[in-house]
């Protein structure tokens, strides 16, 4: 009886290309985006 490599194979071939999107570098979130756009305007307003 063979054994099954669990972590090798999944069952959904499709997940193997979505596993190795997911697993990529992230772009920063809205949120950090946000507060990155709100310390600009307050640099240019000048309200350090």
């Amino acid at each position: 009886m063979k054994r099954k490599r669990v972590g090798a194979h999944p069952r959904n071939p499709i997940a193997l290309a979505a596993r190795r999107r997911a697993a990529g570098p992230h772009g920063p979130s809205r949120k950090a985006l946000r507060q990155q756009e709100k310390r600009k305007l307050k640099k240019l307003l000048g309200q350090d």
